[in-house]
């Protein structure tokens, strides 16, 4: 049950951030050429929803659920393509910035007056909260090799997943740093959309802060790429193991892509558009309390399996010092998103779509147990492979 818990945890980590990827695409092509702009359908909270922000979200997730359809290699081919383009723009957006820029626009630090060792901390703090959102997707990594016929050395792909994450800190330092040093943070803070506003603010280059949107969208679609792959190979995984009604292991004859968990994720992230900007802040809150759930029961998982399985296979091994200080960490971040009045306590919206998403898991877990379709050596084989005996 744990293992189930934390597996479906993980899924509405991955599952839920679709429709925030669809929004965003939305949002972002209005912004690029605001002349498509619509009449508003309807607001949702004060967030307006017209087929100008709707159209661009659908038509992306319908490209790229066909995409995933057909299979891996495709989808893999065209996540290159989109990423060297996104890594181009970056480069000439950031090195305007760090050309034109100012270290002293970066002070102060924080926006809070105090003493310093009490505001850095809540400063710090609120950040940490989407951190893990931002971050997901490396373990994608592994689900995508071993469709797309990838041979990579178990130690190579643990390096590789490393190196993935720590690219995606330098990148947001960068983007963090380019926008900082552009302009005092005090006035770039009122903008709209500040990481691109800043460019023709403080330099007058319009063309730059269409570059800049343009990689922010590129990075949107490279992204919900990327979550179709991880989430519907996860909830393919969970169906064929009889943690899901075996609906979910439904495969193409042809292209051989696990076809409803693809058409299942892939509705989930239509629905974005139609509610707009109102879901984006609950969808990325959401999502970071399940990811760094997944990432205390991973951690804590691995210590116990190294007291009792101290001779199972691992071609990749970390050290006991680093699995301690994951739990260690992990468990403070779901603490700091749960505890009341912490700086980044969760909403009563946000814990609700959490508690509502997991009693579903539990239906259906349940209902995929009581089918019996599955004895319990074949779950066991479906799940753990050649470590069934541990």
């Amino acid at each position: 049950m744990t293992a189930f818990l934390t597996a479906w945890a993980l899924a509405l980590s991955y599952v839920s951030a679709t429709p925030f990827e669809t929004i965003a695409i939305g949002a972002l092509a209005e912004s690029i050429v605001p002349a498509l702009t619509t009449s508003p359908l309807y607001f949702i909270n004060e967030s307006r929803v017209s087929w100008s922000n709707v159209i661009p979200g659908v038509v992306t997730g319908v490209y790229l659920v066909w995409l995933n359809y057909r299979g891996t290699k495709e989808s893999m081919r065209f996540q290159t393509g989109v990423l060297l383009a996104m890594l181009v723009c970056t480069v000439l957006f950031t090195g305007v910035a760090f050309t034109n820029g100012e270290i002293s626009n970066l002070k102060p630090l924080f926006a809070t007056e105090g003493a310093l060792w009490a505001v850095a901390p809540a400063s710090i703090i609120s950040v940490l909260v989407v951190v893990p959102f931002f971050l997901a997707g490396f373990d994608a990594i592994p689900q995508a090799a071993e469709e797309a016929g990838l041979k990579m050395d178990p130690q190579k792909l643990g390096t590789a997943i490393v190196s993935t994450i720590i690219a995606g800190i330098v990148f947001y330092i960068l983007i963090i740093l380019s926008v900082s040093m552009s302009m005092p943070w005090q006035e770039s803070s009122k903008l709209h959309m500040p990481t691109a506003e800043v460019f023709r603010v403080a330099f007058g280059y319009e063309w730059v802060t269409k570059l800049v949107l343009i990689t922010a969208l590129l990075g949107l679609i490279s992204t919900l790429n990327g979550l179709y792959i991880a989430s519907t190979r996860l909830i393919f995984a969970m169906g064929r193991g009889g943690l899901l009604p075996h609906w979910f292991a439904g495969v193409h004859p042809v292209h051989h892509t696990p076809r409803n968990a693809i058409l299942f994720v892939g509705a989930i992230s239509l629905i974005g558009p139609f509610i707009g900007k109102a879901a984006m802040s609950p969808i990325v809150n959401s999502a970071s309390l399940a990811f760094t759930s997944v990432f205390t029961v991973t951690c804590l998982a691995a210590i116990r399996l190294r007291r009792t399985a101290p001779s199972m296979k691992r071609p990749y091994r970390v050290s006991r010092a680093t699995l301690y200080t994951g739990a260690v960490v992990s468990a403070m971040l779901v603490c700091l998103m749960t505890f009341p009045q912490s700086p980044g306590q969760l909403s009563a919206l946000e814990f609700t779509a959490i508690g509502v998403w997991m009693l579903l898991g539990l239906l259906a877990y349940a209902w995929a147990r009581k089918s019996g379709d599955l004895s319990h050596e074949e779950r066991v084989y479906m799940i753990l492979g050649e470590e069934e005996g541990l």
